[in-house]
């Protein structure tokens, strides 16, 4: 612990005030205290100084005397305590800086759902053109099968008529054979007959 600095416990009891109290008045007059250090998130570690009793004391007196804690934090700015102009300054070019960062980091944000919408867009387009050529997929599989039947039957069709143009030949060959026949008694009968 550095030299003059008192522990959260230590001050609450030169105080004479409760650690709950202690820990409001640290947060709603942090303007008015010293940076001691890390504070953790229920304000325990922080360490005081001995300026900063004082303005705890004084805190402590007007809070007493029935003053709200804005009238306090008035009072300690009339005082001299706490920020002085060239700090408020500060503070509002490093809220304007922080402003900037916001905006910069706002439309990074923004340029980044935008990209996502667009990707998102993109892998719609891409599922509306797979959804068509699965459906063209279908439809050409339909139509394949339709083509298969079709030539099946021209098939069975060709194989009918090739058999009715055998079947067709034979009976005329065999027609021709009686009528050859036929012709060769009737030349022979006539020359012999």
């Amino acid at each position: 612990m550095a030299e003059g600095l008192k522990t959260f416990q230590q001050s609450a009891t030169e105080l004479n005030v409760s650690a709950s109290t202690l820990k409001r008045w640290a947060k709603d007059f942090a303007p008015f205290l010293s940076p001691t250090g890390p504070v953790s998130g229920d304000g325990s570690t922080r360490r005081f100084s001995d300026e900063d009793l004082a303005v705890l004391r004084r805190v402590k007196e007007q809070l007493a005397s029935g003053l709200s804690t804005e009238e306090v934090v008035e009072q300690l700015h009339a005082e001299g305590r706490g920020e002085t102009v060239s700090t408020a300054l500060a503070m509002r070019e490093g809220a304007g800086a922080q402003s900037a960062a916001f905006v910069v980091l706002t439309d990074t944000l923004r340029a980044m759902i935008e990209n996502q919408q667009a990707i998102q867009n993109s892998l719609q387009v891409n599922r509306n053109l797979q959804g068509v050529i699965i459906q063209d997929n279908f439809n050409l599989k339909e139509e394949n099968m339709k083509l298969r039947e079709r030539m099946l039957n021209l098939e069975k069709e060709l194989a009918e008529l090739r058999k009715r143009d055998s079947e067709y030949r034979l009976m005329l060959e065999q027609r021709l054979a009686r009528v050859e026949i036929e012709a060769r008694r009737s030349i022979w009968s006539k020359l012999f007959g």
